[in-house]
């Protein structure tokens, strides 16, 4: 898989067998307290998915227990955002087609 940079967003080609996927992550984090998670964007071959990490896996994962929600995703943005990339190439959705990461997937 190869990462190229291009203004806000971070393209990457990714393989699963013969399929080529593009897919970019653009600066759109916000924080939604009553689901407890941070919601961001991916356009995958110029389709936008929904995906969010709960706030449990912020704080168990990736340092977030002394920083707020937003701080802790934009410090770990290139791992969260890696990991988003493999749940939705393997397709790992919500029934209503969104990604959520939870603990469990880190």
């Amino acid at each position: 898989m190869g990462v190229t940079l291009h203004g806000p967003y971070i393209l990457r080609w990714a393989s699963e067998g013969r399929m080529h996927v593009a897919i970019t992550f653009p600066a759109t984090e916000t924080w939604n307290g009553n689901r407890e998670v941070v919601s961001f964007l991916a356009n995958v071959d110029n389709r936008r998915a929904r995906c969010a990490i709960s706030w449990e896996a912020l704080e168990n994962n990736f340092g977030g227990n002394n920083s707020p929600p937003l701080d802790a995703f934009r410090a770990n943005r290139g791992a969260i955002e890696a990991l988003a990339e493999r749940l939705l190439i393997r397709r790992r959705l919500e029934q209503d087609g969104s990604l959520l990461i939870r603990t469990r997937d880190c």
